[in-house]
This record gives C-alpha cells, sequence and structure tokens, in this order.
C-alpha cells in the first residue's frame, strides 16, 4: 500500500531536515518504499517506487555525463524521487543532477540539515503500518473480484473487472517492468496514476498499474486487486488460461525441472514434432518492448514461426518468450544467426518498440535443452545491461563478458583492471583527460589511426601524441597483441565493475 511523497514529506523526520522539494508534484507521485545509499550503480538494484536517499558521496568526483547517467539510470528504475543531503559532499545539488531529474520527471528533495536516514526509513515503515490499519476492511469491488477468481475466469477477466470498477485501463507488469497482461477497456494514457504491488510466495510477482487520474475510489479498487491478483497468478493461470502443453514445457525447462533426454523427447512426441533424427536444436530467448503484453508477443512469434512447422516451441518465462526450433544437422553460425535475424525483423514489424533477441549456442542432445534456456535468457540480460536494445546477440557475442562475470573472483577482476589500466584511470581523474576512452576507441577501431582520429574528433598528431603518453604510463607497446588483448579484457571489466562506458572519459 503505497503513500504518497506530500506524505512522505509530512513525516517527521522529512520536516527535521529541512527538507526542500526542488521541482515535482507530491501528491501525484507514488512512494512504495524508502531507501538510503551510496552506490553509484543503485539504479539496477532498485525494484521502483523507492525515495532514495544519499548524502552525494557515491557522486564526489564524477563528470557532468555521469551524473546524468545517474539520474537516468533510477529514472529507468521507476524511483520515485532522489533525495540528497547538502552540506558534506556537496554544498548545493549539482546543475548536471537538477537538470536530468526535470527532464526525466525525477522529483529531487534537498535535506539541508543532517537527519539519520535510518529515522526517515523508520517513519515510513511507521506510515504504511498505519495506512494498514485504517484501511480495515473496505469492500471496493473485493467480491465482485474475488468472485471472478473462484470461477476461474482468468487474469485477463480479472484485469477487465478491475477497470469496469476503476473506470480505466489496467495492466499488470513483472518485476522487470514486462507488461504481462492488459485489460480491454481503451484508455486516453499510458501512464499510470496508481501502482500497487502484486505480493505472493516467494516474493514480489509484479505491479498493477491503473492508467487514469488518481482518487481515494481507485485507490481502494487498487489495493483490492492487487491482492485478487495474487491470488489468480498463485493459481498458476499465467497470462489468464491454464497454461496448454508447450507452455508448461517451457515453464518446466527454465525451472529445470526437466532435464532427461527421455522425459524431454517424450513430451516434444506428445506436442506433435517430428523425430530430431540428430538434428541440432536452437534456443532463443526474445525480449521484447515493456509496453507489449507477454501473450501478445507470444502470439506474434507463433504468426512469425507459423510457417516453420511442427518443429517450434513457443512459451514464456519471466517476461521473456522462449523459442525452441528444430535445425538442421549441422549448426552453421551464420545460418543461425540470418534465421533468428529474420525472426527479429518480422517481430519488429508485428510489435511496437523494441526487439532484442538472444540465443545460446545450438545443443545436439535434447537433454541440454534447460540448460540451453538458461543460456539464451543470461544472453539478453546480459546484452541488455551492456546497452544492447535490440537486434540478435548469440552466446558468443557475449562469451568474454561471461568469463569475467561468472568464472572470475570480483576481486581478481578487480586487481587486474587496475594493474592493466589504472595508471590511465588515475592520470584522467587528475587531470581531466581523455586517455581512457582514446585507448578503448583506438581498439574498438581495429588500431585504425584515421578512423580513431575522426571518431573522437582528433588531429592525427593529437591522436599519436596520446597514443605514446598511453604506452609510457602503462608500459606496454600496442603494437604487440599479448598487451592489446590485456588492454581490451580490462576495458570490458571496467564497464563491468564500474557501470560505466569507457567513452564518457572524465573530462566532463
Amino acid at each position: 500500500m503505497a503513500a504518497t511523497l506530500a506524505e512522505v514529506l509530512a513525516l517527521p523526520s522529512f520536516r527535521a531536515a529541512g527538507t526542500e522539494l526542488l521541482h515535482g508534484d507530491p501528491e501525484q507521485v507514488r512512494v512504495r518504499w524508502v531507501h538510503s545509499s551510496e552506490v553509484f550503480e543503485m539504479g539496477s538494484l532498485l525494484a521502483g517506487g523507492e525515495v532514495l536517499l544519499t548524502s552525494g558521496l557515491g557522486l564526489h568526483g564524477r563528470t557532468a555525463d555521469h551524473l546524468r547517467s545517474y539520474v537516468d539510470q533510477l529514472a529507468d528504475a521507476g524511483v520515485a524521487a532522489l533525495g540528497l543531503e547538502v552540506g558534506r559532499t556537496f554544498f548545493a545539488v549539482p546543475e548536471p543532477i537538477v537538470e536530468s531529474a526535470r527532464r526525466r520527471g525525477v522529483p529531487v528533495l534537498v535535506f539541508h540539515r543532517v537527519v539519520p536516514f535510518e529515522r526517515m526509513v523508520e517513519d515510513f515503515h511507521e506510515l504504511l503500518v498505519r495506512r494498514k490499519v485504517e484501511a480495515g476492511t473496505e469492500d471496493a469491488g473485493w467480491r465482485t473480484l474475488t468472485q471472478v477468481v473462484i470461477e476461474g475466469r482468468g487474469l485477463r477477466a480479472l484485469l477487465d473487472e478491475t477497470s469496469r470498477l476503476a473506470g480505466c485501463a489496467v495492466e499488470l507488469r513483472d518485476p522487470e517492468g514486462q507488461t504481462v497482461e492488459r485489460s480491454r477497456i481503451a484508455s486516453v494514457s499510458d501512464e499510470a496514476g496508481i501502482e500497487v504491488q502484486v505480493r505472493g510466495e516467494p516474493g514480489v510477482h509484479g505491479t498493477l498499474r491503473l492508467l487514469g487520474a488518481r482518487s481515494v475510489h481507485r485507490q481502494r479498487v487498487a489495493d483490492a486487486a492487487g491482492v485478487a491478483v495474487a491470488l489468480e497468478l498463485g493459481r498458476g493461470t499465467g497470462g489468464g488460461h491454464r497454461p496448454g502443453p508447450a507452455q508448461s514445457l517451457v515453464a518446466d525447462l527454465a525451472a529445470g525441472a526437466v532435464v532427461s533426454r527421455a522425459d524431454v523427447l517424450h513430451r516434444l512426441a506428445d506436442l506433435g514434432w517430428p523425430p530430431l533424427e540428430e538434428r541440432h536444436l536452437v534456443v532463443a530467448a526474445i525480449e521484447v518492448d515493456a509496453a507489449v503484453p507477454v501473450t501478445d508477443a507470444v502470439a506474434a512469434t507463433e504468426r512469425a514461426l507459423h510457417d516453420e512447422g511442427p518443429g517450434v516451441l513457443v512459451g514464456t518465462t519471466a517476461g521473456h518468450v522462449v523459442v525452441v526450433r528444430r535445425g538442421g544437422r549441422r549448426a552453421v553460425p551464420t545460418q543461425v544467426r540470418d534465421d533468428l535475424a529474420g525472426l527479429a525483423e518480422r517481430l519488429g514489424s508485428a510489435l511496437p518498440g523494441r526487439v532484442l533477441v538472444g540465443a545460446s549456442t545450438p545443443v545436439a542432445d535434447a537433454g541440454d535443452l534447460a540448460a540451453a534456456v538458461a543460456r539464451a535468457r543470461q544472453v539478453v540480460r546480459t546484452a541488455r545491461r551492456y546497452g544492447r536494445r535490440t537486434g540478435v546477440v548469440m552466446e558468443r557475442d557475449v562469451a568474454a563478458h561471461r568469463l569475467l562475470t561468472r568464472e572470475i573472483d570480483p576481486q581478481v577482476l578487480s586487481d587486474f583492471v587496475h594493474e592493466q589500466i589504472g595508471p590511465l584511470v588515475d592520470h584522467d581523474r587528475e587531470h581531466r583527460s581523455e586517455l581512457l576512452r582514446t585507448l578503448d576507441a583506438y581498439l574498438a577501431c581495429s588500431l585504425s589511426k584515421a578512423r580513431t582520429a575522426d571518431l573522437l574528433g582528433l588531429r592525427r598528431q593529437s591522436l599519436y601524441d596520446r597514443l605514446a603518453r598511453i604506452e609510457r604510463l602503462l608500459g606496454v607497446s600496442l603494437d604487440e597483441a599479448d598487451h592489446r588483448t590485456g588492454l581490451g579484457l580490462a576495458l570490458l571489466g571496467w564497464r563491468m565493475r564500474t557501470g560505466l562506458d569507457p567513452q564518457v572519459g572524465f573530462g566532463g
């Protein structure tokens, strides 16, 4: 049960901090939780709806581009507001933060007096407890909604009934922000006026969003519907209907509940699959725009693969559409990539927004399908984490990322990065230079000085001077292949460890 930002600002601890709201309407902002952190890469750790409290320690020494990126990450995560204590790290809120927060619609709170953040979190928790007690047993359509669940009419019918009670469109999104299902009522707005979390076992299942102006009645409907949807999801109805054999098999593969070759072959045969006859299997995970219901994405995928016959399996798991296709006797990498590119293109034409396809290395044994599904989903997550939003990404394309994140101890990776490019990082921070950016561009341009100079907007002689300085600082020769390999891996490790792009640089 969320509170408004206005209610949060009225809490004793927030008043004691001399809180100033720089912009935003506190009556229109819903707050799910209050959290404090000094971590720069906090955006990826938030679930949405938080007031994030910080003293700015993690922002000290960052460039204007970094500060703007910090706010963008918070906005992407759905943060309710950013609260910054001034007087220690900063004497005023940095202008890049204010500028980006206004652009992204993130309210900014300024704390002019020091109050322990823990008190603010405790005050908010007490507020939520009071609201739950005060809510009592308000009906707000509860009997009507539970009747839909009891009758087993499905998730879509439940959202339709919620939209009728609330008088606006309703949608359910999973914890990753992907739309699972949407009511059939027309909506004049895509912006959620009210959001409530759907909780069950083992935790948060997603967020119910009412796309209409906030009112007391709609808030009560939303609170009741959140519980009803949790009950419906607990029945295992998924996207609004009992899962069919294909969806059940995908779900079991994703959960690792079916791994034996004999069991997989038996269930594929029940789905009408022809014998595999030593053919390889291509497994892909598809991520679509968050506003597109997963059920629509499944339907579009099935239409896009309609002409391929019975050797195709389509299902969903945790916001991803999973596709298993029967390939040829030999897994030719270029053919696999071209086939998936064609699928991505057809889906891009059928669905609004972006389409990202991630594929694991083809497998020859049906017993390896569960692991292949897990790897395909990991490819999508890895690609998205490092900036890829559309197109086709194969497992080999993110092999180095996987190696560095899964097989190397974090401290070992940190030491390696420091050993390889630490002097450049320190030099750039101290002198506001762009040697790290220059090295990254030079390697990305395959050692072409002409292309590198054009990319960086430099005269050729200026580039030569920078490359010579890089070699002196690091004690390497960029003509040595082994040196370049180490530096390339270190730059990748830098991106993964800090969440920063070397092309941003420290020059600000």
